[in-house]
């Protein structure tokens, strides 16, 4: 953001989930490791202002919800007219919330009776363009982030968490640049209702971003992620998902953004299918 400008942005996230480890599909196993099975629409308001040429702080703060949802239906058929795997959905219960199974150590846990709405964590973050390249060479920029405990019941009991990232951009042509960045996170590891989660994590991104008309951006952009939980037994550890995205500015003083999230390697540890509309306005 340059000096002193102010951006304000209004974004919505709808995501579908669904993983399962157990002997047989469907709704009586005899050995049950995991089931998570639900969707999580989050409502987030988000201030950022300039602070240099160079430098600008951001404010984002969500309202989460989560439960069975109204999309099995919808992926189900999706999934039958493009001849993509299913992952045997049709034999379980459509648009249910269940997140349960067992430890490493043998212990069942259940986060199925907690659906609900509540609000997040707040997170606070500054970046910072280490090198600027202009529309010639390479920029690179530093992100630092800070994650507050202000959630409430169903989200709470997360604790504090802090990340820090290197990103590097590079043109490669008038209306295409490519970019890249790693990164990691650290946070409490819990547990969260007999889940206990990783306390660092690292995290990496390539995307190329392509202009083919004024004012607007289109996106493909690929990220993955080390182990989130660690004491879920047969939870894989790597999380890898593809992201489409567009940037459509209207007028001089507001943008439109569009999102789709799709997982790429194992339908057992990412999110499904997820859908993102974003609002920003420029005073």
């Amino acid at each position: 953001m340059p000096r002193g400008r102010w951006t304000f942005d209004v974004s919505v996230l709808w995501s579908n989930s669904f993983a399962w480890t157990q002997d047989e599909a469907g709704e009586s196993p005899k050995d049950r490791r995991f089931l998570v099975d639900g969707e999580t629409v989050t409502l987030a308001a988000s201030v950022r202002r300039g602070l240099g040429d160079d430098a600008d702080v951001g404010l984002h703060v969500p309202l989460r919800h989560r439960g069975g949802g109204m999309l099995d239906g919808f992926i189900d058929a999706w999934h039958r007219l493009a001849a993509l795997p299913d992952g045997r959905r049709p034999s379980f219960r459509r648009d249910a919330f269940r997140v349960e199974g067992r430890t490493t150590a043998g212990e069942p846990f259940s986060w199925s009776d907690r659906p609900g709405t509540g609000l997040g964590n707040m997170e606070v973050d500054l970046r910072w363009r280490a090198r600027d390249g202009g529309h010639r060479s390479a920029s690179i920029a530093l992100v630092g982030r800070l994650s507050l405990p202000t959630a409430t019941p169903p989200f709470d009991g997360n604790g504090t968490g802090a990340a820090g990232q290197v990103l590097l951009g590079v043109p490669l042509g008038r209306r295409l640049d490519g970019y890249a960045g790693a990164g990691a996170t650290v946070q409490g590891g819990g547990p969260v209702d007999g889940v206990e989660y990783e306390t660092v994590r690292g995290v990496g991104f390539l995307a190329l971003e392509w202009r083919p008309w004024t004012g607007t951006s289109l996106v493909a952009e690929t990220n993955a992620a080390t182990r989130l939980v660690r004491n879920v037994d047969r939870y894989p550890g790597l999380h890898w998902v593809v992201n489409l995205g567009a940037r459509i500015d209207i007028g001089s003083s507001a943008r439109l953004d569009l999102g789709l999230t799709e997982n790429i390697q194992h339908q057992q540890s990412t999110t499904d299918l997820a859908f993102y509309v974003a609002l920003g306005l420029r005073p």
